[in-house]
């Protein structure tokens, strides 16, 4: 309908579509099908008027992951976009996907401060500054935290069994530092805001966690229902 292009990471039991492919010797195609049922069904609910004589095209790569796992991508984009192209621009989502997470779970955004539509919209507003200050507080952290990182894997302790991936800062403190910080940020003076900085930066690097293999998903853990942060639950019960 807008012509947008994308770049969709598809569940490997998602159709029989995807099924097929992946059991091919096939590393990219090009699948033209009719829409289904439910498709074209939703498309009307938005005005987009299809039916079953109607087909869609879309290209479907395979990418395989470090650890030697298969994902399958679905694109709009051509050829030119090779499927290293596609694996990169699928990757650097990931910057986005930690940005929602640190402003949905660390800084609670479904925790609001009243129920008006006005009210809600300025916590939101107040949610996505207050994320981006933290970010920009913890840049000049990074340099820092690159010579701690080498340093420590040079020198491993004696009781580490094995090497560990690195540290990094513990969004957790870095979110609650801010907020002790936050007020002396707006109305110190221009002198003084480089050093408030550096002693935010001090307890940010002070706090460091290693970073942890991923192998396992977290189990969600599920909100109370008289909670004002709902989320798996909220989103199930309609909410």
């Amino acid at each position: 309908m807008y012509g947008s292009k994308y770049v969709i990471r598809l569940k490997l039991d998602f159709s029989n579509t995807v099924k097929n492919f992946l059991q091919s010797d096939e590393n990219e195609v090009i699948i033209t099908e009719p829409l289904g049922e439910r498709c074209y069904k939703e498309l009307e609910k938005y005005g987009i008027r299809k039916s079953k004589m109607d087909l869609i095209s879309y290209r479907l790569v395979k990418v395989i992951l470090p650890t030697g796992e298969t994902e399958v991508l679905m694109t709009n984009l051509d050829e030119s976009f090779t499927i290293s192209d596609l694996a990169e621009i699928y990757r650097l989502r990931w910057g986005v996907e930690t940005a929602f997470n640190g402003i949905k779970n660390h800084q609670m955004l479904g925790t609001f401060s009243g129920y008006s539509e006005q009210v809600i919209k300025q916590d939101i507003y107040c949610n996505l500054l207050f994320y981006n200050l933290h970010t920009i507080s913890m840049l000049d952290c990074e340099q820092k935290l690159q010579k701690i990182n080498e340093r420590r894997k040079k020198k491993p302790s004696k009781n580490k069994k094995k090497e560990n991936k690195g540290y990094q800062i513990n969004r957790n403190v870095g979110t609650n530092t801010l907020r002790m910080h936050l007020w002396d940020l707006f109305t110190c003076k221009e002198k003084d805001l480089a050093s408030i900085l550096e002693k935010m930066q001090e307890i940010y690097l002070q706090s460091l966690e290693i970073i942890k293999d991923c192998d396992k998903e977290r189990k969600r853990k599920m909100q109370r229902l008289n909670d004002r942060h709902h989320t798996e639950i909220g989103y199930k019960r309609g909410f």
